[in-house]
């Protein structure tokens, strides 16, 4: 299937937004996972974009679920997708959001912390912005592959 682009609005974003809210558990994944699912066939996005967007969005809710909420706190994980134009490449613009504290980064990772550089990887731009109010984390993933 091929990406048909609708109009593009003046400030490059197009196609119905994506967002959702659920509280931090690693559960909520597969209905993620189904939910983004359906909005990109909607807005027919290619599916190995489709692949990368699920693996940066898993990473970044897990990392939003284990490290936003530790010992045992409870709190939202926010999702937010929309298609826009950067550079006029098409990209779904993604937005990860929890409302908890980080924990500083460990000496020692145990085999883990790997979550953010697969999302380096997988996008573009990412950035994370931690404040009291929680943590961000933005990223384009390209519906093309360069």
């Amino acid at each position: 299937m091929a990406f048909v682009r609708s109009a593009t609005a003046a400030n490059g974003v197009y196609g119905t937004p994506l967002r959702l809210a659920h509280s931090a558990d690693l559960g909520w994944l597969r209905v993620l996972r189904r939910q983004v699912g359906r909005w990109a066939a909607e807005h027919q996005i290619p599916d190995e974009a489709l692949i990368d967007l699920q693996l940066v969005l898993g990473e970044a809710v897990s990392n939003g679920v284990e490290h936003g909420y530790r010992h045992g706190r409870r709190g939202t994980v926010e999702v937010e997708l929309q298609l826009q134009d950067v550079d006029d490449d098409p990209v779904v613009a993604v937005r990860v959001v929890d409302h908890g504290r980080w924990r500083p980064i460990p000496m020692r990772k145990g085999g883990r912390g790997r979550g953010l550089t697969i999302i380096d990887r997988l996008s573009r731009g990412m950035q994370i912005s931690v404040s009291t109010a929680g943590t961000a984390l933005t990223c384009a993933v390209p519906l093309r592959r360069s």
